[in-house]
């Protein structure tokens, strides 16, 4: 439920919603879903590597042409900021997006959806995973970048009374189970469910969820 919907209680009302890895895959399809559920007074910032697509997808969305839905987004402040959360100086151009968007003090619900993420080499399998390099550049985008912009997104927009803030972490059941070669993809979701339970235990007045598609 939100508050201050209007004559539409389906909607959210003066919401900032930001969505990583939007350009394509399930992180577009969930963009999609999302704007019309974001009524007067909210903004949608799409994150992820390349700009063409997520220029594309903002124009569809601006238009209120959102695929399988009935209701329009008309009225909705889409951005977006191509950048790649893998290396510091794109996740220093996203936080700065992030906090420029959170500035506006008339949003009343946060929702954050830490989408972004990579499979890896699955054809290696545990004993060729000797490259440090490429263990720490893996768990840099996959892990620590999550950390950052979601430290970064509550900060910013900070405990407001009677607001809601919502933070989402794309799982997999990877997190839970093992499967060969994919050691690097299970230990970083298993990671990433970890540390959002214990910002859940820091932070009971933040609702926070894992969610593994399918």
């Amino acid at each position: 439920s939100g508050s201050g919907v209007g004559s539409d209680p389906g909607r959210w009302a003066a919401t900032a919603c930001v969505v990583t890895g939007a350009s394509r895959g399930f992180g577009r399809s969930l963009a999609r879903l999302l704007a019309p559920r974001l009524g007067p007074g909210s903004a949608l910032l799409l994150l992820a590597r390349f700009a063409e697509p997520l220029a594309e997808l903002a124009t569809e969305l601006r238009a209120g042409a959102t695929t399988g839905s009935d209701t329009g987004s008309g009225g909705l402040r889409v951005q977006y900021v191509a950048a790649d959360l893998g290396c510091e100086e794109g996740l220093r151009t996203a936080s700065a997006a992030v906090r420029e968007l959170l500035q506006d003090a008339s949003f009343g619900r946060l929702l954050l959806v830490n989408n972004a993420g990579s499979l890896g080499d699955v054809s290696k399998s545990f004993l060729d995973l000797t490259d440090l390099h490429e263990i720490n550049a893996y768990f840099s985008f996959n892990v620590g970048s999550a950390l950052s912009l979601t430290c970064t997104a509550l900060r910013a927009f900070g405990a407001r009374p009677g607001c809601s803030r919502t933070v989402v972490n794309i799982s997999s059941l990877c997190a839970l189970q093992p499967f060969r070669s994919w050691g690097l993809y299970c230990s970083g979701k298993a990671a990433r469910d970890m540390l959002f339970q214990v910002l859940a235990l820091e932070e009971p007045g933040i609702r926070v969820l894992s969610y593994a598609p399918g």
